[in-house]
């Protein structure tokens, strides 16, 4: 049988079964909307690790494409209690699958002179491939101030889009690095409480000290990291907020 067609006909029936059976059983699906180097791989890992609960992705593809939801994905994934952790921004796709598919929208964020120092560190050692901007390895061989200049003109506007996006979500629960530093079982409780499941301080204590530095890509893992950047790249992010007189930008450290 032809893939596609293949494909075609498990979305039929998923959609058959969704809306005879899976309509009607209790699950609880968390959308973590992030920023990138703002804790979520930590977060989702532990909140996927709690009895009932699974992550998942809802994007065919990472790199240098946008984590737009996949609809099709989330059908075959609805039968799930999960958290889905993406980078993705809030528009009217991203709307209808809230909507459509019963997800708690998380929105995590960071403060961004802070990302765009650990963003530096994950361009030099892991990948610089990402859909926030087109990086070429030659930038690799750039000083550091250089690099983090780089990313203020060519990444930050892709955080400043989608922080002002997701703004616009009525029913987001918004987050920070900072919270999750601070205190990760509260804000675990806090997102089950919200998704509307169950919260129990025995296994978020049990899921959290089962925690993997490695695979949860922590790095440095300290706040006010972006002190140390150049005063004109700092000025140069402030001015994005300039552009938004209307939004409050304090969660990202731009007042």
């Amino acid at each position: 049988m032809n893939g596609s067609v293949e494909q075609s006909l498990r979305g039929l029936f998923d959609l058959a079964l969704n809306s005879v059976y899976y309509r009607h059983v209790e699950r609880h699906r968390i959308l973590l909307a992030c920023m990138p180097k703002s804790g979520s791989t930590f977060l989702s890992n532990t909140v996927g690790r709690l009895p009932g609960f699974r992550k998942i992705a809802l994007t065919r593809h990472y790199g240098r494409v946008e984590q737009d939801i996949s609809f099709s994905l989330a059908l075959r994934k609805y039968k799930y209690s999960y958290i889905c952790q993406q980078h993705v921004r809030y528009n009217a796709r991203t709307a209808e699958a809230i909507e459509t598919f019963d997800l708690t929208p998380v929105v995590l964020v960071r403060n961004i002179y802070d990302c765009v120092v650990s963003l530096r560190d994950h361009l030099r050692r892991e990948s610089i491939e990402t859909p926030m901007a087109y990086l070429l390895e030659s930038h690799l061989a750039l000083e550091d101030a250089e690099i983090e200049a780089l990313i203020v003109d060519l990444a930050v506007p892709w955080y400043v889009n989608f922080y002002v996006s997701w703004m616009f979500c009525p029913n987001a629960l918004w987050l920070t690095y900072e919270d999750v530093v601070a205190d990760p079982a509260k804000v675990i409780a806090t997102i089950l409480e919200r998704a509307g499941a169950k919260t129990d301080d025995a296994e978020i204590a049990r899921s959290l000290s089962a925690a993997d530095p490695s695979a949860d890509r922590k790095n440095a893992g300290r706040a006010g990291r972006g002190k140390g950047l150049r005063e004109e790249s700092k000025a140069a992010i402030h001015r994005y907020r300039e552009f938004y007189p209307e939004i409050d930008f304090s969660r990202i450290g731009l007042d």
